[in-house]
C-alpha cells in the first residue's frame, strides 16, 4: 500500500483548484518563486499544511520519478480516506441522543493516531476531528496502525479547533478535555450526554484555549509507579468508560 502522491507544481495546483483530498503538501527548500507563491496561496486558504524538506527528503519522497519527469521542487500527498464535514459527525437524533466524538489536539506520532483511530472504531465513536496544522497525516503508516480502523470511523479535519469546539457546544455537545492532574476523575464523570472528549498532544497535552473552552477537565487516576498513560492507551480507556456508564459495554 503506497501513499498517493501528485508531484510537479501544476498538477499539485490544478488538484487543489479540484478540491483534491491532499492531506500535506512537500517543498524543496531550494525552490523558490513563480507558481510556488499560487500553490502557497491556495493551500494557506484550505488549510493544507506546507513543510519545507532538504534534498534528500525530497528525492524520497520522489524516488519513483522517472528520469526524463521533473517533480519541479514540490509534491504533495493524498489522503488514504476521505474527510467529512464536520456537520454530519455533529449530529443528535432520537435514534442517537448522546453521541460521542473524539477532538484530537495535535496528535503527531502516527503510531499514536493510527491507534486512537482503531479505538474509535473499535468502540464505535461518532466521529474523530482533528486539525489540518501540526497533526499527523492520514498516510500508511496510520492506516497500518489502525489495523484498516481509519477506513470504519468518520474523521472531520478542521482549519481551527477551537472554532469546532464552539460549533459542536452550538449542536448540544459538552467539551470534556484531559488533563494529568485534574482533580475531576473519569469516574466521576457524567458521559450520558453528547459529548466531545479531547486527547491532547503526546508531549504537552490539551492546548490552553481549548481547555479554557472545555465544560469539563477530568483525569485518568495513576494507581502504579508510571505517572502517565500514552495518548492511545488512554484514549481507550476514555472510550470503555462512555460506553461502559451508558451500558453499552459487556
Amino acid at each position: 500500500m503506497n501513499e498517493e502522491k501528485i508531484i510537479g507544481r501544476n498538477a499539485v495546483i490544478e488538484a487543489l483548484k479540484s478540491g483534491s483530498n491532499i492531506s500535506k503538501i512537500y517543498v524543496l527548500f531550494s525552490a523558490h518563486g513563480g507558481s510556488l507563491n499560487e500553490i502557497q496561496t491556495l493551500s494557506k486558504r484550505q488549510g493544507i499544511p506546507i513543510s519545507r524538506v532538504d534534498s534528500k527528503q525530497f528525492a524520497e519522497l520522489t524516488s519513483n520519478l522517472k528520469k526524463d519527469e521533473s517533480a519541479q521542487g514540490v509534491v504533495a500527498t493524498l489522503s488514504m480516506i476521505k474527510f467529512v464535514p464536520i456537520e454530519s459527525i455533529v449530529q443528535v437524533t432520537p435514534e442517537n441522543k448522546f453521541p460521542f466524538v473524539l477532538v484530537l489536539d495535535r496528535i503527531q506520532d502516527p503510531h499514536n493516531f493510527g491507534a486512537i483511530l482503531r479505538t474509535a472504531a473499535f468502540f464505535k465513536a461518532d466521529g474523530v476531528i482533528i486539525a489540518k496544522e501540526e497533526q499527523a497525516p492520514v498516510n500508511e503508516t496510520v492506516i497500518k496502525a489502525s489495523a484498516g480502523g481509519a477506513f470504519h470511523v468518520r474523521i472531520a479535519r478542521e482549519t481551527n479547533l477551537h472554532h469546532a469546539l464552539r460549533f459542536m457546544k452550538e449542536k448540544g455537545f459538552w467539551i470534556a478535555s484531559t488533563a494529568v492532574n485534574a482533580p475531576l476523575l473519569i469516574s466521576q464523570m457524567d458521559f450520558k450526554i453528547p459529548v466531545a472528549v479531547v486527547i491532547g498532544n503526546e508531549g504537552s497535552g490539551v492546548k490552553r484555549v481549548l481547555r479554557d473552552n472545555s465544560d469539563m477537565i477530568f483525569s485518568i487516576p495513576q494507581i502504579g509507579r508510571i505517572d502517565s498513560l500514552n495518548v492511545s492507551v488512554a484514549t481507550g480507556v476514555i472510550c470503555y468508560e462512555i460506553l461502559r456508564q451508558r451500558g453499552t459495554a459487556k
